[in-house]
């Protein structure tokens, strides 16, 4: 991709490991895999955080609202197509291919990732090392495959950055909350 901006930024592998994988069932069974296992990481630890302080509901809902929003929004700018464009690449099977037709900027798993990480070292109820041992694998994947360039993961975390910024210091309380708490409390077998 020749664009006059910084090499690095825009760096991909010289292999195409979004071809290689898809060229085989278990690489496709493993594309799709670790695409979606990051949400349901997400989801265990929206969870833990709930648990741990019920108030966190509203800031979670916030913060990927927020994060949802703006990602799209960013996104439809176009600012560059996502490198497996670039090579000719298929969305893979599996995958919902409305997300991946818009720009590559910014990464939406980066930015929801960013999130998490401020949550957790402002109050520290998971084990940081654990959460840089599944995150950033899964998010160099994302580079490594074609789904985006590190500028897009730098721009994930600085988007990430101000949205926590934004809602961090908020105290959301709501009619409904007694009746939410139940209902989570129920879901999860909770007391």
């Amino acid at each position: 991709m020749s664009t006059g901006h910084p090499a690095l930024l825009f760096w991909q592998p010289k292999t195409d490991y979004l071809r290689l994988l898809s060229s085989f069932k278990f690489g496709r069974i493993i594309l799709v895999f670790l695409n979606y296992v990051i949400w349901l990481f997400f989801f265990y630890l929206s969870f833990l955080l709930i648990k741990h302080n019920f108030s966190f509901f509203w800031l979670l809902f916030l913060a990927t609202l927020l994060a949802e929003i703006v990602e799209r929004f960013v996104k439809k700018k176009n600012f560059w197509c996502r490198p497996m464009f670039f090579r000719h690449d298929s969305i893979p099977a599996g995958l919902v291919k409305k997300w991946y037709c818009t720009g590559s900027f910014p990464s939406g798993h980066t930015i929801k990732a960013t999130i998490f990480l401020l949550f957790f070292i402002s109050f520290p109820i998971f084990p940081l090392w654990l959460f840089f041992l599944i995150v950033i694998p899964l998010l160099w994947f994302r580079v490594l495959v074609g789904f985006h360039y590190p500028v897009d993961i730098i721009g994930g975390i600085i988007i990430g950055i101000l949205i926590w910024l934004l809602i961090s210091s908020l105290k959301i309380d709501t009619p409904i909350d007694s009746y939410i708490k139940i209902i989570f409390n129920t879901i999860f077998f909770l007391n």
